[in-house]
């Protein structure tokens, strides 16, 4: 497997040494998630709102965990999590996604993901991501390869629509954007050959950079949902862009993820099907 070269100067060692700790408390935070999802998942809500407050419960809860494991050991390293109030730090950066899937995580679905990304003066420079139903870890570090478990992992090489399989777009707000949508939909059903969704978007660029799956695009994406998959997809040999094919970089509203092969011919087909939509 080719290992790209770091395109930034930043402290490898010290990326290193706080993605290893990630990973080797990895069981320790497996277990801990897997409690909460039997906590949360015996109750069953009468109301969206109801679904609500126990999604956001699940991932406060398991929010301050991984932020005091990270303080343990790294006190001055800055925190950015998902309905938590920023952490100021140091040149490093912690991004966190406590559950990425959490709609599956309150129901009991084993389709989720937490997700440590690491930035280096606000560059992504390493990434952490865990599967506890699976007991999976993906990691990378930026010119240091991408691994599922300790083993090196790398995108297909499939290059044909035909032959790919995608992650469709269904952003749960999408009445307002329904044609477009559609429009997507149908332009991929007609030349993909299959379509396969977890409804976790971590968890799908994960299956895109070990070669199981081949192509995303996203809608509404945030930072704690890119931090660590952009780099573990690019370590691995995919690309993470906008329409434009602009890399992936914080607050880009629309991503496409892709093996790296298909990318540019995934991009012109978004494009020719959305301007039948701004014709109508």
């Amino acid at each position: 497997m080719g290992i790209s070269s770091p395109t930034i100067n930043f402290p490898v060692d010290e990326t290193i040494k706080r993605i290893e700790y990630v990973k080797a408390n990895a069981m320790g935070i497996i277990h801990e998630a897997k409690k909460i999802q039997r906590e949360v998942s015996t109750i069953r809500s009468d109301t969206d709102a109801d679904e609500k407050e126990r999604i956001d419960a699940a991932d406060g809860k398991l929010g301050d965990i991984l932020i005091r494991f990270l303080q343990k050991s790294f006190p001055k390293d800055g925190i950015v999590c998902e309905d938590k109030p920023p952490i100021d730090g140091g040149e490093f950066k912690w991004v966190l996604d406590p559950v990425d899937g959490s709609m599956n995580f309150v129901r009991g679905l084993p389709l989720y993901a937490i997700s440590f990304g690491l930035e280096h003066r606000d560059t992504p420079v390493g990434g952490v991501v865990i599967v506890p139903p699976q007991e999976s870890v993906y990691s990378a570090v930026m010119g240091e390869g991408a691994f599922k478990n300790g083993e090196p992992i790398v995108t297909s090489r499939v290059s044909e629509l035909n032959r790919a399989i995608f992650s469709p777009n269904l952003p749960t707000k999408r009445a307002h954007m329904i044609q477009e949508i559609m429009a997507d939909l149908s332009g991929f059903l007609t030349y993909a050959r299959s379509f396969r969704r977890t409804g976790s978007f971590v968890l799908d660029v994960c299956f895109i950079a070990e070669g199981v799956m081949d192509a995303i695009w996203e809608k509404t994406v945030k930072h704690w949902d890119v931090s660590a998959i952009s780099v573990i997809l690019s370590e691995a040999g995919g690309k993470l862009t906008d329409l434009n094919g602009v890399h992936y970089y914080t607050g880009l509203p629309e991503l496409v993820a892709s093996n790296g092969v298909l990318h540019s011919e995934i991009l012109n087909l978004l494009k020719t099907v959305r301007s039948t939509v701004s014709r109508n």
